[in-house]
């Protein structure tokens, strides 16, 4: 019975407007911050959530989910700022993360030198699947972690984005991850 239950829910969903698929998806985002009591501002009108969570040890991230365009959009500044003598390393590294991700992109915004991890999934989705909106959310945080981690290493330690993204592979493989 709830297997047609969740089909008859679905072809509903299907049918429903652009304005009232972005509603629901919009309400279980909020629901899922208020049921997990995470750290977060909710913006009603411009319809995005700006969480803190912990990106590395001691250090906090302001992530950011929203929704327009019909997608769901999860955002973190990876680099609040960067040396601009970096940046033709930071495109580099950019670039190999880029090559491996399945979904979501590195930016590397040269005016004001920040470095961002964004990652976009059609309203579709999360509209269609229970679950997909803390799927995506984890998937973007644990990507963000990695991403944040190689970019430390590449300010802080100097160290080349071949060698960067050659370490974070080999870690991957042994742990049986993905880069996403």
């Amino acid at each position: 019975m709830n297997k047609i239950k969740y089909y008859l829910q679905r072809i509903y969903r299907l049918s429903l407007s652009f304005k009232k698929r972005e509603e629901i998806v919009w309400k279980e985002l909020k629901k899922l911050h208020s049921d997990a009591e995470w750290k977060s501002g909710i913006y009603e009108k411009e319809k995005y959530i700006e969480t803190i969570f912990e990106i590395s040890n001691g250090k906090a991230g302001t992530f950011y989910y929203m929704i327009y365009d019909d997608s769901f959009h999860c955002r973190v500044k990876i680099l609040e700022e960067f040396p601009s003598d970096l940046t033709t390393d930071l495109f580099i590294l950019a670039s190999h993360f880029n090559n491996l991700l399945n979904n979501g992109v590195v930016v590397i915004n040269v005016n004001n030198l920040y470095v961002e991890y964004h990652q976009k999934r059609n309203l579709l989705i999360p509209l269609l699947y229970n679950g997909e909106i803390y799927d995506q959310l984890n998937r973007h945080f644990n990507t963000s972690k990695d991403i944040y981690s190689a970019f430390q290493r590449l300010v802080l330690e100097q160290e080349a984005p071949a060698i960067i993204i050659a370490d974070l592979l080999k870690e991957n493989e042994k742990s049986g991850g993905d880069a996403e």
